[in-house]
């Protein structure tokens, strides 16, 4: 399921005229996805926040920072660099302003 965050950058990716493949298995024999590939520039991006979340107990408090999910997310990526792949990252905040959308646009123009 998408996050908010990744929903708006499909968005804003569409309506820029970028194919961008969301949830793309990017690494054969592992489930790694990347949020979006843009396969033809090899590049891999991810919207942080949702799995770097404090993981919230029945009462309300925080629980959990996600140490092992930030381990796992940085062996996904380095994975990915082995790989060939580029790899950017953005906050919600650098989607909703329109700087995310920007610095890919900026790639594109660079690696075309």
């Amino acid at each position: 399921m998408q996050s908010a965050g990744e929903a708006m950058l499909g968005l804003h990716l569409r309506a820029a005229g970028i194919h961008a493949i969301p949830e793309h298995e990017f690494c054969p024999g592992r489930k790694w996805r990347a949020d979006f590939a843009i396969i033809e520039h090899m590049l891999l991006i991810e919207v942080d926040g949702g799995n770097r979340m404090a993981v919230i107990g029945k009462n309300g408090k925080a629980v959990a920072i996600g140490r092992h999910t930030q381990d796992a997310d940085m062996e996904k990526l380095n994975e990915a660099a082995i790989l060939g792949w580029k790899i950017m990252r953005f906050s919600p905040a650098q989607i909703k302003s329109g700087m995310a959308l920007k610095t890919i646009e900026r790639f594109i123009l660079k690696n075309s």
